[in-house]
């Protein structure tokens, strides 16, 4: 199958995590339902379009996790009064007391992400993305989880996937815990993760198990779904 390869980077980023309470911490590298979000914008689907537009889509994430920092951010709690439908001359605006609360937002300092993209069951979705890809035709203007984080979106390369025969490989990028079996490394550093996998139009999210290494390094793993990206082995989920 094809696997077209960006990049995806910003100044800042912020993927609010499922735990999350007063204090919004934020995922290290983007989910796949974020990576789907990213594809839709480019599109132009639908806010909840990708739940079944995209949902055969084959992903697979790689690079660093960036640095952290905490910031805060100014929300308000209740929306402003709806502007009347008649305004007459010398009308002052309304009193009501603005509710704004300070929240403290973690997030990521310039993140910078390599993503690889499969539609084996949509050709014609796959050769328009790989073309609004190529000519940076973007529907809406790409961000880095909040709309408000603008990003940059770099192609890379189209390549031709191949898949390996089971056994062990050094896998660059999230490894879902359900395909691997970690086999152990010297200096390297893996944790597991847990974070949303696919997502409904009621807006259900199912999470998955993933393993990422500390400073992006490639993890030893034992699998059957390990597959060559030019001179990259990933695993697409």
């Amino acid at each position: 199958m094809k696997v077209v390869t960006f990049v995806w980077k910003a100044k800042y980023g912020h993927f609010l995590r499922a735990e999350a309470n007063v204090n919004a911490i934020t995922y290290p590298v983007p989910p796949r339902t974020a990576v789907l979000g990213l594809l839709g914008s480019i599109q132009g689907l639908e806010k909840d379009a990708l739940a079944h537009e995209l949902a055969d889509a084959l992903v697979s994430v790689c690079g660093v996790p960036p640095e952290k920092f905490w910031h805060r951010v100014k929300l308000r709690k209740d929306p402003p009064t709806a502007i009347p439908w008649r305004v007459r001359k010398g009308q002052k605006g309304s009193n009501a007391p603005e509710k704004p609360a300070l929240i403290r937002q973690e997030w990521l300092w310039r993140p910078k992400f390599r993503i690889h993209v499969a539609l084996p069951e949509q050709p014609d979705r796959f050769a328009g993305l790989m073309d609004r890809l190529q000519h940076r035709r973007w529907y809406y203007t790409p961000c880095m989880g909040l709309s408000e984080l603008l990003a940059e979106v770099v192609f890379e390369s189209c390549h031709v996937a191949e898949l390996l025969p089971p056994g062990k490989y050094p896998v660059s990028g999230l490894c879902p815990e359900k395909m691997v079996r970690l086999c152990g490394g010297n200096g390297i550093a893996v944790h597991l993760l847990r974070m949303p996998h696919s997502v409904t139009e009621e807006r259900i999210f199912e999470h998955q198990g993933y393993y990422i290494e500390r400073q992006g390094l490639p993890i030893p793993v034992e699998t059957e779904a390990a597959c060559k990206i030019g001179e990259e082995v990933v695993i697409l989920s």
